[in-house]
């Protein structure tokens, strides 16, 4: 096919796409598809979109020809097309195809076990280790790969990548999924030790909070998670560093029974997974809801999404910094994964464009009038409170906040934030 001659405009013509209405010639331009819709057309996947779902599991799931199961995509607000979540499903006794690609990879089994496979490009050596429901794992970058369903029921894996991002850079299929390049700095040295669930914490770089460097989590809804109390007494966190990743990051944390986050700010992008107990998270706009976007007539603005586990939400899932809470309604704790597609609280290169000197310090959003915008419980809408006793009442499950934080006295007291 050949390409269209440019034609030079004469005189005082403009160049480009112009359209002609009501006596006056308007500018326009074309949006391509990037190289990542093109992709996701072509794989032929139902793609959910929105702020969240209630559990992953409901949606349906299609034959996915590349990988051998049955998937369904989702593209939650705030992803941008920059990461892809995604549910698949293997049938009983069977196995997914074997797989390699050029972008990091995590999973999180919600139903099932079975084994997977992992070796080297031009190797024969495998690698295995076995998984069960909540297991945590990822897949070496351009390592092969095949997960097995070895019992009599479907198994059903969460998982999250940055093909996107890979595959709108590259622009190459070849490049993506027929690399033979091995990365032997992530995926090296004893291969028997590999896959052995590590559990001793060392102090996250950045943040110096728990951090469990292990390429499996046998069972990340029960493992132990160091007392961390930087979101209120009680509060656990951890996170695991795995196989050498550094786009698709995350953390798991727990929160009481009965206990809820300040409303807080910041970018979009982190999307929260529920692993056990029952959560919700309502947000909205800084600028038009205000404060107290219920007590101003103005609580149309307000998303809500509910969500237990296999479901997630996007925990700020406005265009800018949205006020978003969450809340833990059900009787037991509330445990999350974050998913994100780069190194949450990592502050390198500032964010901003400001030029940053390695190991300076950057300080974490705070409280209204401390130097961040947290909303205290003393100055949320009154709403918030009402409609979370009359979810816990439903649940007949304890409300376990402690009373001092709605005073001013105990204003800065820190309960639960994501």
């Amino acid at each position: 096919m050949t390409a269209p001659r440019y034609i030079e405009p004469v005189g005082e013509e403009r160049a480009g796409w112009h359209t002609e209405a009501e006596g006056k010639s308007t500018s326009y331009t074309v949006r391509l598809p990037t190289a990542w819709e093109k992709f996701l057309k072509e794989e032929g996947m139902p793609v959910t979109r929105g702020v969240g779902v209630r559990d992953s599991r409901d949606l349906p799931r299609v034959d996915w020809p590349r990988t051998g199961g049955k998937a369904h995509f989702f593209q939650l607000i705030n992803m941008n097309n920059n990461w892809l979540i995604f549910t698949i499903e293997i049938a009983p006794h069977s196995a997914l195809k074997p797989q390699r690609h050029m972008y990091e990879e995590r999973y999180i089994v919600l139903e099932g076990r079975g084994s997977v496979e992992v070796w080297k490009n031009n190797s024969t050596a495998k690698s295995a280790f076995e998984y069960q429901p909540w297991s945590v794992f990822s897949i070496p970058l351009n390592a092969n790969f095949r997960i097995i369903n070895s019992s009599s029921a479907p198994v059903i894996l969460l998982a999250c990548n940055n093909a996107p991002r890979a595959i709108n850079q590259y622009q190459s299929s070849a490049f993506i999924f027929d690399n033979p390049f091995n990365f032997d700095d992530r995926f090296g040295g004893n291969l028997e030790d590999f896959w052995k669930p590590n559990e001793e914490f060392e102090p996250q770089p950045v943040r110096g909070r728990a951090m469990l460097t292990s390429n499996l989590i046998p069972d990340a809804s029960a493992t132990y998670l160091p007392l961390d109390n930087n979101r209120g007494p009680g509060h656990r966190w951890l996170a695991p560093n795995m196989v050498g990743n550094t786009m698709i990051q995350g953390w798991i944390a727990e929160h009481s029974a009965g206990r809820y986050a300040k409303a807080h700010a910041h970018g979009g992008g982190a999307i929260l997974v529920c692993m056990r107990g029952k959560g919700y998270s309502i947000a909205w706009p800084q600028s038009e809801g205000g404060l107290t976007p219920w007590k101003d007539g103005k609580g149309d603005l307000v998303t809500m999404t509910e969500y237990w586990p296999g479901g997630m939400v996007s925990a700020a899932p406005g265009p800018s910094n949205w006020y978003h809470q969450h809340f833990a309604f059900g009787k037991e704790p509330f445990r999350i994964f974050l998913f994100t597609a780069g190194v949450p609280g990592n502050p390198a290169g500032g964010g901003g464009g400001e030029e940053q000197e390695e190991g300076q310090l950057v300080v974490q959003h705070g409280e209204l009038g401390r130097g961040g915008n947290a909303i205290p419980y003393h100055m949320e809408d009154p709403y918030v409170r009402e409609y979370f006793l009359q979810r816990l009442k439903e649940e007949d499950a304890p409300f376990t906040m402690p009373p001092e934080v709605y005073t001013e006295a105990g204003k800065h007291i820190e309960v639960m934030t994501d």
